[in-house]
């Protein structure tokens, strides 16, 4: 069963698969708060819709993605992998979004049309990037953090700065504002660079001083040196429009051992937790468990006060820094009337209360679906609130032994002019160890090729670091099967790998899905000797055109 999920009200209202076209914004309303304007299309036609959002929405509206009953997919509709290096990131000059040939995207008309645009020269390629795109990379990494952005000064309320300890060593004393349950350890190294690093910190206030007042998003970017990009992207020509920004290196801990402290974190030495269902006895045979999807009110005047709001799965981008430090959760010790003279300070981890048995295979879980709000807290709101958790990091070759095959995708859309490729990123699931490459989830390539007049192929293959052996995997869909049923098998596909220890599923296993034929192909790009050699490329591009049975519409062909 899948984790819960948030799904975004005014999109599920539609009752159809949308594609988010453009963002736009920020707006500021009385009422609700600051807002953002999210243009929509139909899967099914060019209509273009535009939804006001909280712009607590943001770290989870990506362009080119697809949305299902409200619920960001794993798969895009558009664009394609790409990696860049920027020499410089501040270095990118503002341009108005007017700019993008219309060859090369649709941008919806007025009001969106006002947006801001950075664009960079890599090589001989131009390269755009959407500003809210690089504000939402590099900052906004939960709800939180997004309805900050636009409060002058408001990030010094979500923690007590303190001076640098002796020895490099940082601590950040967060409030009660900033939620307990968003403090992982990817989050506050990425705190950490906002907040107390010169670079970061001079971005982030830019924010508000060049967006304020505009109808447009604008900031002056930090000086990323050198930097390596992992994007998902448009491209025609020597013209690129970047949709989505996956992983990015170039920052620099302001540090070099970190701790932090909430005013939530306490123990007391004495306490010992009741035992509940799940912990540390079996589930009663037929217990019914309630597993919460949260639909996002836009028109909500804020959400409650809770400091241990619900987590869910957030957007799948990672930073890597110049080194790795250790980072510390420092736990307030309370002491109990026996225990008075215990008090202060320890530097562990909250002990877990009891070991978790295995639930009943008869267990009963059912989904229900609960109203909330990713707006700021308001005295008067009766709406829980939600975060989203950000996921683990990566170094700068986080794809592992991906990237040759992303190489050779992008040499096959060349061949290929009147096929569509969209082609993306995603994590597995945790649960075994094949779902880990070192300390990183393993990643998995999503390629979903849109032949004219034929039903969808959808290639499937994951990063093999670590000596996996592994065949790749070909979807062949039947024509006008729903966005949403090929997300779900593509789901269970990938989730039954994990749970069988790095195999695909077999069809004596019954969870093939119905709707699809599944062929294994031979292992693509595995001489490590040749990935570097364009020509090697070149070869598989040509074998996948030969196996996806599209000789016929190569650009060629007479």
């Amino acid at each position: 069963m899948r984790r819960p999920v948030v799904a975004i009200k005014s999109f599920q209202d539609q009752r159809e698969d949308l594609e988010l076209a453009w963002l736009a914004g920020p707006i500021e309303t009385p009422l609700a708060g600051w807002q953002i304007h999210a243009a929509t299309r139909p899967l099914s036609s060019d209509r273009i819709d535009v939804h006001h959002l909280p712009i607590g929405a943001l770290p989870v509206l990506s362009l080119g993605r697809c949305y299902t009953d409200g619920i960001a997919g794993t798969v895009p509709v558009r664009g394609e992998m790409a990696t860049i290096r920027i020499e410089n990131v501040a270095c990118g000059e503002e341009v108005p979004a007017a700019c993008i040939p219309t060859t090369l995207y649709s941008v919806p008309e007025h009001p969106l049309k006002y947006q801001r645009l950075r664009h960079y020269k890599v090589g001989h390629l131009d390269v755009l990037v959407p500003t809210i795109e690089l504000v939402r990379f590099l900052f906004l990494h939960n709800k939180t953090m997004a309805n900050t952005v636009m409060r002058r000064g408001a990030l010094m309320e979500l923690f007590q700065p303190e001076p640098l300890r002796l020895g490099g060593h940082l601590h950040l004393r967060f409030t009660k504002l900033m939620p307990a349950s968003a403090l992982s350890r990817e989050f506050v190294q990425e705190f950490a660079w906002t907040a107390v690093h010169e670079d970061g910190r001079k971005s982030w206030d830019s924010v508000w001083e060049r967006s304020a007042g505009r109808k447009y998003v604008s900031f002056d970017p930090p000086p990323l040196r050198d930097s390596e990009w992992l994007v998902r992207w448009v491209r025609h020509g020597d013209t690129a429009l970047v949709l989505e920004i996956y992983q990015a290196s170039g920052k620099t801990h302001p540090c070099d051992t970190l701790s932090f402290s909430h005013p939530s974190m306490r123990r007391k030495l004495t306490f010992r937790p009741k035992a509940s269902p799940g912990i540390g006895e079996d589930l009663d045979q037929g217990q019914l468990r309630e597993i919460n999807d949260y639909i996002v009110d836009e028109c909500s005047e804020g959400s409650r006060t809770d400091v241990n709001q619900s987590v869910l799965p957030g957007p799948f981008k990672a930073s890597s820094f110049d080194r790795e430090i250790k980072i510390t959760k420092v736990v307030e010790i309370v002491p109990t009337k026996d225990d008075r003279e215990v008090g202060g300070y320890g530097e562990s981890e909250v002990p877990p209360a009891g070991r978790r048995k295995r639930a009943s295979a008869s267990i009963r879980r059912h989904r229900i679906r609960v109203p909330a709000s990713l707006a700021e807290a308001g005295l008067n709101a009766t709406l829980p609130p939600v975060e989203f958790e950000l996921l683990e990091p990566a170094d700068p070759g986080f794809v592992g032994e991906l990237k040759p095959l992303l190489d050779a995708l992008r040499l096959m859309k060349e061949d290929l002019p009147t096929v569509s490729v969209a082609v993306s990123l995603c994590s597995l699931k945790r649960g075994r160890a094949f779902s880990m490459s070192g300390r990183h989830r393993r990643p998995c390539l999503v390629a979903v090729i849109r032949p004219p007049s034929l039903g969808p192929l959808v290639l499937l293959d994951v990063d093999h670091s670590g000596g996996w052996k592994l065949a790749s995997l070909l979807l062949k869909c039947r024509e006008g099967l729903p966005f949403r049923a090929m997300e779900e098998n593509i789901k269970t596909l990938l989730d039954g790998l994990v749970d069988n220890g790095g195999l695909w599923p077999a069809s004596k296993d019954g969870t093939l899905p119905q709707d699809c034929v599944c062929i294994r192909l031979p292992r693509i790009l595995r001489r490590h000797a040749r990935m570097e050699e364009v020509g090697y490329r070149r070869i598989w591009a040509a074998r996948l055109v030969e196996w996806l049975g599209l000789d016929e519409l190569r650009s060629s062909n007479p």
